[in-house]
């Protein structure tokens, strides 16, 4: 479990909870608290909370559980579910928090949360196309099934412009990097709506 991340979300929640019992009309009143367009923005966010909150579970099992059976048998098929699942939750966490960052109108610089390896790898191992690129600069890339057993990100493309290009991580260190990247990027998403709803008179308890 990262704190750094469960922490700010679980106070956020706490927090959004009190302002539904004690705003006489929340729809008007948490657009205005939280400085938003429409209340269809509170609700990209609070969807953006849900998601935070999902994804967490995702990581926390691969840390615990590892990509691999729980009996260490090769089961291939659940290492690509999980790898998969993986990637694909980090890929929700990045969009979520942009989405926040956006609604809420701050001006946090997101280029860490753009770049990170983990997004990277996602998308040239894990997203919707297997290829990368577009014309004459498209490629793909192949996963070393084995190296996922090993906890590694490991694989190639033998088909890019400018030649082969190897990949290769350690997936728990691709993750690590990710959780302070995300977590980097969600305070001040969190501290905004904290202090905004603080600022209006509502406390957790």
């Amino acid at each position: 479990m990262n704190i750094r991340v469960t922490n700010p979300i679980r106070e956020v929640r706490r927090l959004l909870s009190r302002c539904a019992e004690q705003f006489a009309s929340f729809d008007a009143e948490i657009v205005r608290v939280l400085g938003l367009a429409s209340i269809a923005d509170y609700s990209s966010i609070i969807d953006c909370f849900y998601t935070f909150e999902d994804t967490e579970l995702a990581k926390g099992h691969i840390r615990s559980n590892g990509l691999s059976a729980a009996d260490g048998q090769h089961d291939f098929g659940l290492v690509y579910l999980k790898f998969y699942g993986l990637m694909n939750a980090c890929y929700l966490q990045q969009q979520a928090v942009i989405v926040c960052t956006e609604r809420l109108g701050l001006a946090t610089d997101l280029a860490r949360v753009n770049a990170s390896p983990l997004i990277q790898y996602r998308n040239d191992f894990a997203a919707h196309s297997p290829n990368r690129g577009r014309g004459k600069a498209e490629h793909s890339y192949i996963l070393d099934r084995f190296g996922l057993l090993e906890g590694r990100v490991s694989g190639y493309s033998s088909n890019a412009p400018t030649g082969f290009i190897p990949k290769d991580a350690k997936l728990l260190d691709l993750l690590s990097e990710w959780d302070d990247t995300f977590a980097e990027a969600l305070a001040p998403v969190c501290q905004h709506i904290a202090s905004s709803i603080r600022a209006a008179g509502v406390n957790e308890t």
